[in-house]
């Protein structure tokens, strides 16, 4: 088995190979929070309000072709080993919101009132301790 190399560390691409990515994530957040601000400060016609609301798209898709590209340069172990994060964090995902709503519903919890940016933290953390899981497990 070969050695890693220096930009790529034991369980995975290097941290350059993230910086894409994260700057294409980064744009789309931001191009949402831009959206929101818009959106409660002035009102816009409906038209403008609808391509407004699209732009974070072209951004997410940037990242998600990043991301698709990082997977695809990988060896087998690396793909394997984000399948099984993204297989954890998919499910888990479910069962965090689903208990989290029931929590609120029953008055146990207040209503956190996240939205999609709640959902998209959660997905994001529950995928990196899915990979920090697997991870351990093929060392």
């Amino acid at each position: 088995m070969n050695s890693p190399s220096v930009s790529q560390s034991s369980c995975g691409l290097g941290p350059r190979a993230w910086v894409s990515p994260t700057l294409w994530g980064l744009a789309a957040g931001l191009s949402a929070a831009v959206a929101t601000v818009l959106f409660v400060r002035f009102k816009l016609p409906v038209p403008l309000r609808v391509v407004i609301a699209l732009l974070p798209i072209l951004p997410s898709l940037g990242y998600v072709a990043c991301v698709v590209r990082m997977f695809r340069q990988v060896d087998e172990l690396q793909r394997r080993i984000q399948l099984e994060a993204l297989g954890f964090a998919f499910p888990a995902t479910a069962i965090v919101v689903m208990a989290a709503d029931l929590l609120a519903q029953a008055g146990v919890l207040p209503n956190p009132h996240l939205g999609w940016a709640g959902l998209v933290v959660v997905m994001c953390l529950l995928w990196m301790a899915g990979w920090i899981r697997a991870c351990r497990r093929y060392q």
